[in-house]
């Protein structure tokens, strides 16, 4: 796994009700292990939002896949028992998860998001903008 290319995803979830999800994920930067990690705590820095656990988070729901030691950056924590609900955060994982989304996502994540969440989207993607230079990326190099 050190020496496969790595990715800094972005996840996000709209819940419609317990067990009914749908999802978007895409790869933001892809680079090894290393400059990954490091990019997400640079976008982290850049943003103003700090990385934690999943298991930290109060009121977030903890089963065993989520025990484990990478941290996120959350942009929208969701609640147990309260629908519909949003999540959304960026992870590092090896980049062997492919880009997906279903066609009616967009349309339903942007009718349900708020200025508060549009607002943090529009800083992340700027900070991931600034760090992918830094790291010397082409934007097309990797998806949005």
């Amino acid at each position: 796994m050190r020496t496969m290319p790595w990715a800094v995803y972005r996840v996000r979830r709209y819940y419609s009700a317990p067990a009914s999800a749908i999802r978007s994920v895409d790869r933001s930067l892809i680079a090894d292990r290393l400059v990954v990690q490091a990019a997400l705590e640079e976008i982290s820095d850049l943003v103003g939002v700090q990385l934690i656990k999943n298991a930290d988070i109060t009121g977030a729901p903890v089963r065993r896949s989520d025990r484990d030691t990478f941290r996120r950056l959350w942009l929208r924590k969701r609640s147990d028992g309260v629908y519909p609900a949003m999540e959304e955060f960026y992870a590092t994982a090896p980049a062997q998860a492919v880009d997906q989304t279903l066609d009616s996502f967009e349309a339903i994540w942007t009718d349900n998001t708020d200025k508060l969440l549009s607002y943090m989207e529009r800083r992340t993607n700027a900070a991931i903008a600034i760090v992918r230079q830094a790291i010397g990326h082409r934007a097309s190099d990797t998806a949005s």
